[in-house]
């Protein structure tokens, strides 16, 4: 294949995702109904709802979008992805109305500050350094990853719960943290009822503060959300102990 076969590749496959964006963007502007903004007919499944949701959510991340250099385009991506956030929140509080209240992804959803495409761009760099940090076990370099990320972009559910998670470990699981790290936790699954990380950090939380019911509760939502998740099993396990 020539180098033009390839830039002619390239110029068409951005031209798709102009394409899917543009009309994404058009619908969830022309609609209220949580079901049309995830492109489904009334009285989907909910497998089909978490399905949908998910391949939405891994589309329409900030950095698939930053690479192409067109903030515009970017800009409709994010405001897309706060949009089917939204959704999922109120089919899940349609779907859970006689629910526990253990994990209450029902209530109020905190209102979205608006982030423009540069901030979420930056946001999600060092959202994506906190979670190498992490993996390394580096829980100060973590959270200030964490922190300059939520400065950038206060609006990402991932971004809070990391923030809140590994402030809690850094101070060794401080009890006098429990009640905020608790809320924080919430408020970020609630901001993110589908995103599966969350209630990863939520169960962790839980089993570390010897909240049976919470812990239970998390592990139900992952079972969910994500049934063949890595993490599932050994906190199935930690839950048990």
């Amino acid at each position: 294949m020539t180098k033009i076969d390839d830039n002619d590749d390239r110029v068409n496959r951005i031209g798709r995702i102009h394409t899917i964006v543009q009309e994404d963007y058009e619908r969830i502007c022309s609609t209220d109904d949580p079901l049309v903004v995830l492109n489904l007919k009334s009285g989907a499944e909910m497998d089909q709802v978490n399905s949908r949701y998910e391949r939405y959510e891994r589309f329409y991340r900030a950095e698939n979008f930053q690479r192409l250099g067109d903030m515009e385009l970017t800009r409709k991506a994010l405001d897309i992805r706060r949009a089917i956030g939204r959704a999922m929140v109120e089919i899940q509080t349609i779907g859970n109305t006689g629910s526990s209240n253990v994990l209450p992804v029902t209530d109020e959803v905190p209102a979205l500050p608006p982030v423009d495409a540069d901030s979420a761009a930056f946001g999600d760099v060092y959202y994506r350094d906190g979670l190498t940090f992490m993996r390394l076990g580096d829980f100060d370099g973590a959270f200030d990853c964490f922190q300059r990320a939520s400065d950038f972009d206060p609006s990402r559910g991932i971004i809070i719960a990391n923030l809140a998670y590994t402030h809690f470990k850094r101070r060794s699981n401080d009890p006098s943290l429990i009640d905020d790290t608790n809320n924080s936790l919430h408020r970020a699954a609630r901001l993110e009822p589908g995103n599966a990380e969350i209630f990863v950090l939520l169960a962790r939380f839980a089993i570390n503060c010897e909240k049976a019911e919470l812990a239970r509760e998390a592990i139900a939502r992952i079972e969910d959300l994500q049934p063949s998740h890595p993490r599932l099993s050994k906190l199935r396990e930690r839950a048990r102990d």
